[in-house]
């Protein structure tokens, strides 16, 4: 059987150690677990970096270096323009409530379409 061209076995692995993560804190998978993985995916989108890197977990890393957002931005992106960074920088307020310690205070998916538009 040939996979579809679009089928990455690698993205497959990447969305199953965002699951597997979530699983290990909580040891339920529930829809605010989709609710971490949506900000598991934010944060890929603003540092540029896989969720799991030489063992390294990117939601441990942001969440230690919250106090300094600046370092966590993809420079790529984040040096465009001020305006630019801004938004970066509200994603990321956003995607830090998404992945906390503690699955209870996480929004739900209407509140997170609210506060995106």
């Amino acid at each position: 059987m040939r996979l579809p061209t679009y089928f990455s076995v690698s993205k497959l692995l990447t969305y199953f150690v965002r699951w597997l993560v979530e699983y290990a804190y909580t040891m339920t998978v529930t829809i605010v677990g989709n609710v971490y993985n949506f900000g598991v995916i934010m944060l890929e989108l603003l540092t540029g970096e896989p969720p799991v890197t030489d063992g390294k977990e990117l939601v441990k890393w942001v969440l230690d270096h919250s106090t300094n957002p600046q370092y966590i931005l993809d420079l790529n992106v984040s040096r465009s323009s001020q305006e630019v960074r801004s938004q970066m920088l509200a994603i990321l307020n956003i995607a830090l409530v998404c992945v906390g310690t503690s699955p209870k205070p996480r929004p739900n998916m209407n509140i997170m379409l609210q506060d995106a538009s």
